[in-house]
């Protein structure tokens, strides 16, 4: 491969600019997250008495959009490189409206599922996932771990859930569909409208490739040239790893607390402190990824993360469960600003969008084996032991290959 990839100046002075479109980058990534997952809980028996379905096809829209997000996120990365970011984020502030827009006023199942398919599964990975941390690689040099953990906090997520259970319970679920629409319309689209693709300067990734000029020219790699590279699949199966272990976490928390003589009430409380010790960890390992390197804050989370999986084996007293589960939370959540600023560092602003696509696809697998997993392998032993003690050594396998993935131009 001629040429090499343009070294990212991660210490560079930030331009004015790069607060307020970090604003909207966070803005973007709480909406469509946000109300996509803060609304689905609530209004999910409203869709089985309105359509006549089990709790379980009503509860197949949310994993749809994982699913869907993630396969098309290597897509979506490419398409960073090719089209404006402003206009790809407006159409997933438009398709999040329109989604919630159908979801108001469908009877029908086929166009309920079609909704999270065609609609919000597509806005989830153009504005919630990869746009977001495309436009903080793109405008933030220093300090841009912390920007990504900022960004990330799931504060909408929060709130979503009350705001959506006493508009239902006042005046129904089509408003409640109606209202979340409203809220995407009036506060994400009009502020998508004012985002800047690039630094002032620093728009000509496209243009320069092709330039006569050899110091002007990033080399911009395709998919297959990425994933030829050692490096993002040390960085990849790191992320992976630490992105199931918190959704495994998550879906397996309560009924395995049950398995331990633990009331429902203290496994909701467990949960409940997953989660709030999640949006600390977002800013946490942020700040920890501008100190030492996303690639080493990656391997730092997935080892004190595989040590904390291993002392769920020692039956500790719900005291010590809950320090636990939240010291596992605060970690899992610092995967995301971690990989996007190892995949900025390895490969460079010009290639991240791509990069990171690839690695966010790479998870699904093993977040799908992980929790499907977990789950039947403890209803046949009657125990979680195995499924805990197999993503404890898997996390301090990818925890070498995420310290050894430096970055090399």
């Amino acid at each position: 491969m001629a040429g090499a990839i343009a070294a990212d100046d991660e210490q560079a002075a930030n331009d004015a600019m790069a607060v307020p479109m970090a604003v909207i980058a966070g803005l973007s990534h709480n909406m469509v997250v946000g109300t996509i997952f803060g609304s689905f809980g609530v209004l999910i028996a409203s869709v089985q008495d309105r359509m006549d379905v089990s709790l379980t096809l009503a509860g197949l829209g949310v994993p749809m959009v994982i699913i869907v997000s993630s396969l098309i996120s290597p897509l979506i990365g490419t398409l960073a490189r090719r089209v404006s970011l402003r206009l790809m984020m407006l159409v997933a502030a438009l398709m999040t409206c329109a989604g919630f827009v159908v979801l108001a006023f469908t009877t029908s199942y086929w166009l309920y599922l079609a909704a999270y398919f065609f609609l919000l599964g597509p806005a989830m990975a153009m504005g919630g996932s990869v746009g977001p941390t495309t436009l903080i690689t793109r405008w933030f040099g220093r300090n841009r771990g912390l920007a990504l953990g900022l960004v990330h906090l799931s504060i909408i997520v929060a709130i979503m859930p009350l705001l959506c259970f006493w508009v239902q319970k006042n005046y129904g679920s089509q408003a409640t569909y109606l209202m979340v629409a409203v809220l995407v319309a009036a506060l994400l689209v009009p502020f998508t409208l004012l985002i800047r693709d690039h630094p002032p300067g620093a728009g000509q990734g496209l243009a320069a490739a092709f330039s006569d000029s050899p110091q002007a020219a990033p080399v911009l790699l395709k998919s297959g040239q990425i994933m030829a590279l050692p490096q993002f699949w040390m960085l990849a199966l790191n992320n992976a790893l630490v992105i199931s272990s918190a959704v495994m976490l998550g879906t397996i928390l309560v009924p395995m607390a049950r398995s331990w003589n633990y009331t429902q009430g203290q496994g909701a409380v467990l949960a409940s402190t997953m989660s709030f010790a999640g949006m600390a960890g977002s800013v946490l390992f942020g700040w920890v990824a501008d100190r030492i390197g996303g690639a080493r804050g990656l391997a730092l989370i997935a080892l004190n993360s595989g040590l904390l999986w291993a002392l769920l084996l020692t039956a500790p007293s719900f005291p010590e469960l809950l320090v636990i589960i939240a010291l596992l939370g605060l970690h899992g959540a610092g995967a995301v600003p971690n990989i996007s600023r190892a995949m900025a560092s390895v490969f460079g602003r010009d290639n991240f969008s791509s990069a990171f696509g690839l690695a966010t696809a790479l998870s699904l697998p093993f977040t799908v084996i992980s929790v499907i997993g977990s789950s039947a392998v403890a209803e046949r032993t009657h125990s979680f032991a195995l499924p805990i003690a197999v993503m404890a050594v898997g996390l301090g396998v990818v925890a070498l290959l995420g310290y050894f993935a430096r970055p090399q131009r």
